[in-house]
C-alpha cells in the first residue's frame, strides 16, 4: 500500500505540471518562443502524459497482486 501512495503522489505532482506547462503554452509568451522551443515542450508534454500512464498502469498492476 505504500508503494501505491507514492505512485499516487507522484501522479499527481506529474499531473500538476502538465496542467502549469498546458496553461504556459497558451499565453503569448510561449507563443514568442522559437518553433524548436515550442516543439520540444510540446514533446516534453507528451512525455509526461506516458509518464503518468505507465505510473497508473503500475498502480493497477500492484492492486491486482494484493
Amino acid at each position: 500500500m505504500e508503494l501505491i501512495n507514492k505512485l499516487l503522489k507522484e501522479n499527481v505532482e506529474v499531473a500538476g505540471r502538465m496542467n502549469r506547462l498546458d496553461k504556459f503554452m497558451d499565453t503569448e509568451e510561449y507563443r514568442h518562443l522559437s518553433d524548436k522551443e515550442q516543439r520540444l515542450m510540446i514533446i516534453q508534454y507528451n512525455a509526461m502524459q506516458v509518464y503518468a500512464d505507465v505510473l497508473l498502469q503500475r498502480i493497477d498492476e500492484i492492486k491486482e497482486r494484493l
